[in-house]
């Protein structure tokens, strides 16, 4: 009964929950916030892929124009979509990362009081057999600060980076379609390094929570002998 015990609670311990869930803690607020911020972010994922055009658009002004004046004339003319370009730089990327991080705040903090909630309600012997005092303190404080960064500021960024490199194909694909096709051969080479990465990172985060649970469990012990 015991090994069924531990396998179990091992099981369950294991246990991995879908990112797209942790967004069913959200309120009315943090939804509308999470709209903004998303459409912040499309508007600066948006920001290079037109910066591209932009300026090649200038460098066809030097070759299009056959007197210094009618440069000039054209370039200004060009020029000034950079400055409606900028406008819509600073005020995009500000409603990405206020939006994403002040709603990741407050589902963190939903997260985190329905967290204490559920371990007050436990009984005396579950700190004793299932968990301790130093683990349930480095969970709370730990695992909800890597949830309020995924829904924070990774999210938007996400979102920005996804939309650059879409963006990025569209132009491409539109503007030289057989130097992009001769350009793609190098994407899979990016894939696989950036995959692995990844799941470097993956891997190392887990082990990273159980050592800080562990080393709290450790710290409260301590205390607890001091005080005696």
């Amino acid at each position: 009964m015991d090994d069924n015990g531990e396998k179990s609670s091992t099981i369950k311990g294991d246990e991995k929950v879908a990112f797209y869930k942790l967004f069913s803690f959200a309120g009315k607020v943090d939804i509308a916030l999470m709209i903004i911020g998303t459409i912040g972010a499309i508007g600066e994922g948006l920001t290079q892929p037109l910066m591209t055009l932009i300026f090649g658009q200038i460098i066809n002004s030097f070759g299009a124009a056959s007197s210094s004046n009618e440069v000039l004339h054209k370039v200004s003319k060009v020029a000034i979509y950079y400055v409606y370009l900028a406008i819509g730089s600073g005020i995009a990327p500000f409603l990405q990362m206020s939006c994403w991080m002040v709603t990741g705040e407050r589902q963190a903090t939903r997260i985190r009081g329905l967290y204490l909630k559920t371990i007050l309600r436990q009984d005396i012997g579950f700190f004793d057999t299932e968990t301790t005092t130093g683990e349930v303190i480095g969970r709370m404080s730990g695992d909800t600060i890597l949830i309020q960064d995924a829904l924070g500021d990774k999210v938007g960024t996400f979102i920005q980076l996804l939309v650059t490199f879409i963006g990025g194909f569209i132009v491409a694909f539109t503007k030289g379609w057989l130097l992009s096709l001769v350009l793609v051969s190098c994407i899979p080479v990016l894939v696989i390094a950036g995959g692995a990465m990844a799941l470097i990172m993956v891997k190392m985060s887990s082990p990273g929570q159980i050592a800080y649970a562990q080393a709290g469990n450790v710290v409260d012990k301590l205390l607890e002998q001091s005080e005696q």
